[in-house]
């Protein structure tokens, strides 16, 4: 489990009224609507040169233009969808803004993270209690946040373990202490503050944890089609693998098998061997994933094989 209970905006549809962009298409039917009325042009808009094959032409083109806007400003209207400014437009709905990202002020949060953010602002809009608003406001105190998981072991005691986008996920002692403030902490953790929390109840007793670091190495063997592009599919397969481990090193995100036979299995591989890990890494809630090194040792099949 980690702080992503939510619905994967990034499997939301588009919606059907996105038109699919074919220039081809609209030529041809800009040239049926004028041949039903004026059959005598037929034989004229078969000559490229033609001054009103020329026309029909650009009409096509700047109608598919048009589409590409329309289009844009659909998805820019979509949660799924929206990135950029598009995205803070739907933000400041709720009254919720962008944060600097690593507390750099020139560094903006990420239009994922965000976005995730934006799902859950109804959690946050009254003081926490649910595991969805602790995770709102644990996010909310500072970019560095990275995932939030909420247990609660007994009632009224909640326990957060916070991953940070710091080294290997684990948080600094400045951010625990930030976070611990966040909630109307005592300094050393062992408590609630004399001074109430406007984001913890009354009622609730919070502690803040590090999460565990689980080691993996990833090692693959490839075999490679012949050709002169084989240091191009081993980069491809590399950044395959990259965006995977980026995607698992959240809480509770297990490494599995499946995960990494898909990432090497890009055009231009004829066989692929995951050595390393050899089984699934299972990973708890309040634990994320650490790949320590990767190697990926390529060879080409000869031609004559």
């Amino acid at each position: 489990m980690n702080m992503f209970n939510l619905l994967d905006m990034s499997k939301v549809p588009l919606p059907d009224s996105i038109t699919v962009l074919d220039y081809e298409q609209k030529l041809k039917a800009l040239k049926e609507k004028l041949l039903v009325k004026h059959p005598e042009f037929s034989d004229a808009l078969t000559l490229e040169s033609e001054p009103l094959a020329i026309m029909l032409e650009m009409m096509a083109y700047q109608a598919l233009l048009f589409d590409g806007k329309v289009n844009d400003a659909i998805k820019g209207n979509m949660l799924a969808s929206a990135t950029g400014n598009d995205l803070d437009a739907i933000a400041a709905r709720y009254n919720l803004s962008r944060q600097a990202a690593n507390s750099n002020i020139h560094e903006k949060e990420s239009d994922t993270r965000f976005r995730r953010r934006i799902q859950m602002v109804f959690e946050g809009l009254n003081t926490a209690g649910s595991k969805q608003a602790y995770q709102f406001h644990a996010l909310s105190a500072d970019p560095r946040v990275k995932d939030v998981y909420v247990h609660s072991p007994q009632p009224c005691a909640v326990e957060l373990t916070v991953l940070s986008h710091e080294g290997h996920g684990l948080p600094s002692t400045e951010l625990v202490e930030k976070l611990r403030n966040h909630f109307g902490l005592l300094p050393d953790g062992s408590g609630p503050s004399e001074e109430a929390s406007k984001v913890r109840p009354l009622g609730d007793k919070v502690s803040i944890f590090t999460p565990n670091v689980v080691p993996y190495h990833i090692e693959v063997n490839l075999v490679i089609a012949p050709g002169p592009s084989a240091s191009s599919v081993e980069a491809t397969v590399k950044a395959a693998l990259d965006e995977y481990i980026a995607q698992q090193t959240l809480l509770g995100r297990d490494i599995s098998q499946m995960g990494l036979f898909s990432a090497i299995n890009q055009p231009g591989v004829e066989n692929g061997q995951v050595l390393s890990p050899s089984t699934d890494v299972p990973i708890s809630a309040d634990s994320v994933a650490h790949c320590t090194g990767m190697v990926i040792n390529a060879s080409v099949r000869r031609g004559d094989e």
